[in-house]
């Protein structure tokens, strides 16, 4: 029986034994991945250096590190990646190559990246996407395909339209989406790397759950993140990699936030955040009235003033990124007014937005924030290129060169060659370059969204300081699912819920579980919308 076909899949559910335990049943619990001495050298960068790692079935490898520590660079050559590496991999003690994909598909290692756009094909349905590989045949029944899907969609608990194209899926549904395709085929390594920077709190537990499932089939797990708390509590170990070394590696049991970062950055790190404003905010510099879109906003009102941050916080979907993309011209609404400086403005594109100072650090910064495939220096000054040309339109590259290199060592980009391609920036660098962009503009109103996830404790510290820096001038929105983060940046925070703002608080009345309880709508909304006050007069 062919293991991809429909027959054999609804077998397997009869008869209550999942894909896992189907392969690799009788060996599966024995089965031990070990990699020596680990290495990759490029053009002047070690990007690993002596590396061993051993992954043992049935258990969860934590594997943290700042970011350009060799996390990404030890997984790819884990998933055959590169076809070129120093050191041996074993699996049942025996010497396997990994020097393509498929031959790590075929070792039985999978990998759930962060940058979910490299890995989905976005004109191809969630069926196509999540069953890609099983029907490479030119008879295809769409009707079983598409039963399939929507059985594998629902043991990761993922609610999805099978017929719907992945283009038009918000990013957390991608995210689940590339779970649901790594845990539907047979694995018995799978590779997490930044999986819940775009889950909700329930999706983060029913990932958890589904991790824990997993290692109770045997599987082994490497799971990469920056946000430590979850390795405490989902982690048996924690590997730490600074500079392309192993540096440490403990059980979760002597987890310390505090051992951890020095491990990771080779000295200790405090206030994460920068001060916060002494002094009253100034003048309001964006007025938002009555915003609405059918079924993602409903009647957001408020005020941005310079020289304040002003967080937006709430759960994935609570309306955050819709509110900004709104903001920006990158989606139309309904009604509404947008005032900027005291003047009433139609923003109706992300150009016109632009033209008016309005910047926008978009949650996907690989898909929509930056030209992977370009240098840091043509990034930088896209933009505004206008202020680096000549007569009749042609570059003035030196002053594009002074400009370019100014910002990266301004933003402390690793490395500050503006050359550099930004495909080869580690995460924190390559937003900092979706950040430096800007900086050739008057910006009057920054629009941060998840600004810092999938980076680490250094880089955020810079990008909050950069956000600061900038709120002296502009007026600063920062949304974030991470409440913490946003009580650690703002100055003033507004709640959202189901497309509504459902509170507005003041720093004497930060505080994480009040924050919580509008977010996910426990409490009764403080703000009522014109909306919603017509809706309770009528009723």
């Amino acid at each position: 029986m062919h293991r991809s076909s429909p027959h054999a899949k609804v077998v397997r559910r009869q008869l209550n034994i999942t894909p896992i335990i189907y392969r690799y049943q009788g060996n599966l619990l024995q089965s031990t991945l070990q990699a020596v001495g680990l290495g990759k050298r490029f053009p002047g960068v070690v990007a690993l250096d002596d590396v061993t790692i051993t992954l043992q079935p049935g258990h969860v490898l934590a594997l943290v590190g700042a970011n350009g520590a060799g996390k990404s660079t030890l997984i790819k050559i884990l998933t055959g990646y590169y076809d070129h590496y120093d050191g041996t991999i074993e699996i049942d003690g025996r010497h396997v190559a990994l020097h393509d994909p498929s031959a790590a598909r075929r070792a039985g290692i999978q990998a759930v990246y962060q940058e979910v756009d490299t890995v989905l094909i976005p004109y191809l349905t969630v069926s196509e996407n999540l069953l890609l590989g099983q029907y490479a045949h030119a008879l295809v029944s769409w009707r079983a395909l598409h039963a399939q899907a929507q059985a594998e969609l629902a043991r990761v608990g993922l609610q999805l339209d099978g017929h719907r194209r992945v283009e038009d899926l918000v990013l957390h549904e991608k995210q689940m989406l590339v779970i649901a395709r790594a845990v539907s085929q047979d694995v018995r390594y799978l590779i997490f790397d930044e999986p819940t920077t775009s889950l909700s709190l329930h999706e983060v537990e029913r990932l958890f759950d589904i991790i824990r499932t997993l290692k109770a089939q045997g599987v082994g797990i490497v799971y990469i993140s920056h946000r430590l708390m979850e390795v405490a509590a989902i982690a048996d170990d924690i590997m730490v990699l600074r500079n392309g070394r192993k540096v440490a590696h403990f059980p979760v049991a002597d987890f310390d936030v505090g051992r951890i970062s020095e491990a990771m950055l080779g000295t200790a790190i405090t206030n994460v955040y920068p001060p916060k404003r002494e002094q009253a905010p100034g003048e309001v510099i964006l007025k938002v009235e009555h915003l609405t879109r059918a079924r993602k906003l409903h009647g957001v009102s408020f005020l941005a003033r310079q020289g304040e941050i002003v967080g937006v916080a709430g759960l994935v979907g609570a309306g955050k990124t819709e509110l900004l993309r709104a903001l920006f011209g990158a989606d139309p609404v309904d009604h509404g007014k947008i005032y900027l400086d005291g003047k009433m403005v139609k923003i109706t594109s992300p150009q016109r937005a632009v033209t008016h100072g309005i910047f926008l650090i978009p949650e996907e910064r690989r898909a929509q924030g930056v030209l992977v495939d370009e240098k840091m220096r043509k990034n930088i000054s896209l933009p505004f290129l206008g202020q680096f040309t000549w007569a009749f339109d042609l570059l003035h590259r030196r002053r594009e060169d002074i400009h370019a290199t100014a910002t990266v060592e301004m933003l402390a980009v690793t490395p500050n060659d503006p050359e550099v391609e930004v495909r080869n920036l580690s995460g924190g660098n390559q937003q900092k370059v979706v950040i430096g962009k800007w900086l050739a503009g008057n910006a009057r109103v920054m629009l941060f969204d998840e600004a810092t996830q999938g980076i680490d404790v250094k880089a955020k510290q810079d990008v909050y300081r950069i956000v600061r820096d900038l709120a002296q001038k502009a007026a600063v929105i920062y949304a974030s699912s991470d409440i913490d983060e946003v009580i650690g940046v703002a100055d003033r925070i507004i709640v959202m819920h189901d497309g509504r703002i459902v509170a507005e608080l003041d720093s004497a009345q930060f505080d994480r579980n009040l924050i919580l309880e509008y977010a996910t709508g426990s409490r009764t909304p403080m703000i009522q919308t014109v909306e919603d006050t017509k809706h309770a007069e009528k009723n």
